[in-house]
């Protein structure tokens, strides 16, 4: 199952299901499936970090509410709320957000593929190296502007896997990692590596390098854990204007998911909707420039596509 944030109309966010090629309103099709079936089904939210703070019961019903609305589309092409209205969208005629828009906390690894490692002359740390981006200032959705901070002429586009945390958790052993992710998605850790000198040599400006306002696009959709067998066999690619300039298989991490929960909660509660981006592989060196479009795509995940702009001041 893969969940969607969506704009059927501007300003109007809701939470969807992408079925068969559409963009399905969950809570609305939630209304209609129990009229079609005279069944019983928990009520779902318009939010996606309401639904992940439901928890397994709101799974379950969205997954019988997402099969129910693919037979509808697979014998109608649509679907009909109880007044008429259409609540399934062709994914071009909404505006798509990113799956969670509000993410309680961004975690990042550094340095997690050897071959970034070598290419930033650093060496491989020998534990996850997490630094993290400022509350959801930094998301912005498919499609969006990436926008250059002015005093930066070195900005880098950096795809990875975000893995979507959810439940609350605390000293997850690696052995049960998966039991408290509810997904995955496609983020760019947009990176100003060109403002992180400092006049200390040991102070590296984290803040200035990934903090700022759409430095981390995020999309296009949040593909559920059952979906994907393995998340160290996707395939990573990104282009620039077309031109592939990174590729490898998330295999390649150096440290995998599993140990990276596993770090990460012996010191933090981690909370639905967090989002941990697992690092990148090698190949982010040239700078992007305003009109240059990056496209991050990741096996049973879909494609990232953000635009990079500089700001009118």
């Amino acid at each position: 199952m893969r969940l969607v944030t969506f704009e059927p109309a501007a300003g109007c966010e809701r939470l969807g299901v992408w079925v068969s090629e559409k963009i399905v309103d969950l809570a609305e099709a939630r209304v209609a499936c129990q009229a079609a079936t005279k069944g019983q089904i928990l009520e779902l939210p318009s939010d996606m970090m309401v639904f992940l703070n439901q928890g397994e019961s709101a799974l379950k019903a969205a997954q019988e509410v997402a099969g129910w609305a693919g037979d509808v589309l697979g014998k109608n092409g649509k679907i009909l709320a109880g007044s008429g209205q259409a609540i399934s969208y062709d994914p071009g005629a909404v505006r798509l957000r990113a799956p969670v828009p509000r993410p309680p906390k961004i975690l990042c690894l550094a340095l997690n593929y050897i071959a970034h490692a070598e290419e930033r002359s650093r060496p491989l740390p020998q534990k996850p190296y997490v630094f993290v981006k400022p509350g959801f200032g930094p998301v912005t959705g498919p499609n969006d502007p990436v926008y250059r901070p002015p005093a930066s002429q070195g900005l880098a586009f950096e795809g990875e896997l975000g893995v979507v945390i959810g439940k609350r958790c605390r000293f997850v052993p690696k052995e049960k990692a998966y039991d408290v992710i509810a997904g995955y998605t496609v983020v760019n850790d947009m990176s100003a590596r060109d403002l992180g000198k400092t006049n200390v040599p040991t102070l590296f400006d984290w803040f200035r390098v990934k903090a700022f306002d759409s430095s981390l696009p995020m999309g296009p959709c949040l593909t559920m854990k059952d979906e994907i067998e393995d998340p160290h066999k996707l395939h990573l690619q990104v282009r620039v204007n077309g031109k592939v300039v990174q590729e490898t298989s998330t295999g390649e991490m150096v440290f995998k998911i599993p140990e990276t929960i596993e770090f990460l909660s012996d010191f933090i509660t981690l909370e639905p909707g967090d989002i941990i981006a697992t690092g990148t592989p090698g190949g982010s060196n040239d700078p992007l420039k305003k009109g240059d479009q990056v496209d991050v795509e990741i096996t049973n995940i879909g494609v990232l596509r953000s635009f990079i702009a500089d700001i009118d001041r």
